[in-house]
């Protein structure tokens, strides 16, 4: 069950964030590996953050109200 609710999306975030940093680089002409995968774990690290922020605020304690 871990595999399908954290492993996927991250996964999923880091290959989004290569993609996305390899294409950038390529048009640059900086080179390509090393900045898609920069931008892949950067871009993780902030989907966390976010993640992590918006979990804190609701309470943590899912989202119900009493």
């Amino acid at each position: 069950m871990f595999v399908f609710v954290f492993a996927a999306p991250a996964f999923l975030v880091v290959v989004l964030g290569y993609v996305v940093g390899h294409a950038l680089s390529g048009l640059v002409g900086a080179p390509s590996e090393p900045a898609g995968w920069t931008t892949g774990l950067l871009a993780l690290l902030v989907v966390a953050r976010l993640a992590l922020r918006a979990w804190r605020r609701r309470g943590g304690r899912g989202g119900h109200q009493k």
